[in-house]
């Protein structure tokens, strides 16, 4: 069974919207539809489907890092009063 080629019928699925293009760019695409006898739309969609189809970049595995334990602490660093005075006299408690 035949579908009906009126343009209406034809377009009636698809979805109108506006895209915001640089000039640069706008001016490429129509350079390029001219070339192709193609649309602006035919072209851009091609460029969109083309760009979603393509693979994104692999994630690299994640690296994992070293770490070491240095011990318990030497003071409490919520002890603010203390930090504050190392602070002040650039001295740590091992060199009192």
């Amino acid at each position: 069974m035949w579908r009906s080629l009126d343009p209406l019928v034809m377009l009636s699925h698809m979805k109108r919207t506006t895209l915001v293009l640089d000039a640069a760019l706008y001016a490429e695409l129509k350079k390029r539809a001219a070339a192709e006898g193609r649309t602006l739309t035919d072209v851009v969609e091609r460029a969109l489907r083309l760009g979603l189809a393509a693979r994104s970049p692999v994630r690299r595995a994640r690296v994992g890092l070293p770490s070491y334990d240095l011990g318990p602490f030497l003071m409490s660093p919520a002890d603010a009063e203390a930090v504050a005075g190392l602070r002040r006299s650039g001295t740590s408690r091992e060199e009192e």
